[in-house]
């Protein structure tokens, strides 16, 4: 963790800045250089009163909401307890080797199987439970089952059902008329796993139907009904940006990269950018969600090329609208930064995104601005132990929505399967695990300085990416 000498350093800076605001004449200091740091700040959305509330309990008013996001559930209705999950995916008894039937009640760690029923029914009984005073849900998506089990393809009939299935435990647990369930799609939820085209697809108007119990006026939304993206308001000033990431996603073989003309990806970054513009006006912040992240946690580029390219230049020249941005897909638990090396003008750019991976990091702190933090959510799927995610953010007139911290919940998947019983609990919480003050870019440079020095909270970092697995599947 950062050392309380370097908080203190720079917790005087950021109590001038903060009352004084960003543009204010401050002493020379001996933490790095201070002018580099007051304009990275300025390029940031955690400037001046987003600072404040957050870094001195006296000062804090109590003013704290909370959010959930959960990811890739992967339901399958034909997931069968001891059964093969190399072979049949957990479908089918290997008829040579009994030896190989070893899929357990609540999923199987490590495996490429799904998520049974009852593993859904007892994380949805904990979620009721335990989270009723969350504030909404983002939910980043992938409900189906993979498409990998040739000998019982995928019906598209299935694909519905089991959107359906998801509706109906949410419903069971939330009254979405007051707590706001926000969920995109998948690669894997499409009719036809990994295809979606570029306007209107048809799994657009089949979720439209589905997805009524949440009450979002999708039906309505042009934005929704012809590219599959929307905006929605959760509280005032706090705008939630749901994006389509198979528009970007390079895997996709019905769409184009942004820099063909009639592009989809590229007809969505520009909405994206104007939304972020007329935000920016009105004095509102975002959050930015998506299945797919721009990066897996390899650092291996996920988008078509220039679709990242322009992706990360609005993250990068709108970080002072964007207060978070939220991904699933990889069925991991890492972060990724945006980040340029204009230091006298951050605000233009370059701008670059990197994610945090194995290797420890490398960054030249004296001559970079850490303008954004990207959270990518573990998943309930068994690939690693299933976990939820809760954030804590601030409520106060000035500073809303800032992210304070999260605090994440897993399953011991080999426990609940001997002990037959699922068992959610606390795995760590950012400020506990990481001593991150708050989730601004400029705590996050901390904790990065830290990581540098390959410290334990670094090596924590690589023990909860894979949510505690001890022999985790590492493609993507």
């Amino acid at each position: 963790m950062p050392n309380k000498k370097s908080h203190s350093k720079i917790a005087c800076m950021v109590a001038a800045l903060a009352l004084a605001g960003p543009t204010a004449a401050l002493p020379a200091a001996d933490f790095g250089s201070l002018q580099k740091t007051i304009k990275c700040l300025g390029a940031s959305a955690y400037n001046g009163p987003y600072l404040a509330p957050i870094q001195w309990p006296k000062w804090t008013t109590g003013l704290n909401g909370k959010f959930m996001h959960i990811s890739d559930i992967h339901i399958d209705e034909l997931y069968k307890e001891g059964t093969d999950p190399a072979g049949t995916m957990c479908h089918r008894p290997s008829a040579t080797n009994a030896a190989l039937n070893v899929a357990g009640k609540y999923g199987t760690l490590s495996s490429i199987c799904d998520t049974p029923q009852v593993m859904l029914d007892a994380t949805f009984d904990w979620i009721k439970q335990n989270t009723a005073d969350v504030d909404f849900i983002l939910y980043t998506g992938d409900s189906a089952r993979h498409d990998r089990d040739k000998t019982v393809p995928r019906q598209h009939s299935e694909v519905l059902n089991e959107h359906k299935i998801v509706v109906d435990k949410v419903i069971s647990a939330f009254d979405t008329s007051k707590t706001k369930f926000i969920p995109t799609f998948g690669n894997n939820d499409e009719l036809d796993y990994n295809k979606m085209a570029p306007v209107t697809d048809p799994i657009i108007a089949n979720l439209t139907q589905i997805w009524a119990p949440y009450k979002l006026g999708l039906d309505e939304n042009q934005d929704w009904l012809n590219g599959g993206y929307f905006a929605y308001e959760v509280k005032p000033g706090l705008v939630v940006l749901n994006l389509n990431s198979m528009l970007l996603f390079a895997s996709n073989v019905l769409t184009k990269d942004c820099v063909v003309d009639g592009s989809a990806g590229a007809g969505m970054l520009t909405w994206l950018r104007n939304q972020l513009s007329q935000l920016r006006s009105a004095g509102k912040k975002a959050y930015v969600m998506q299945h797919i992240p721009p990066l897996d946690h390899s650092g291996k580029k996920l988008y078509y090329p220039t679709c990242h390219t322009d992706y990360t230049n609005i993250l990068g020249s709108f970080s002072d609208v964007i207060l978070g941005s939220f991904y699933g897909h990889t069925n991991k638990d890492y972060i990724s930064y945006v980040y340029t090396n204009n230091t006298s003008s951050p605000q233009d750019g370059p701008f670059f995104i990197s994610t945090v991976t194995d290797t420890v990091p490398s960054i030249d702190f004296d001559n970079t601005c850490i303008l954004h933090v990207s959270s990518q959510g573990p998943s309930i799927i068994g690939e690693n132990n299933p976990a939820i995610r809760v954030y804590s953010y601030d409520t106060s007139r000035f500073a809303f929505g800032g992210l304070v911290k999260w605090t994440q919940y897993w399953s011991d998947l080999v426990r609940d399967n001997t002990e037959d019983k699922v068992t959610y609990e606390l795995e760590y919480t950012t400020q506990q695990a990481y001593g991150l003050w708050n989730l601004s870019p400029l705590s996050w440079t901390l904790v990065l300085q830290d990581w540098a020095k390959n410290s334990t909270s670094y090596r924590d970092y690589l023990k909860y990416r894979f949510v505690q697995n001890p022999n985790p599947v590492l493609k993507g």
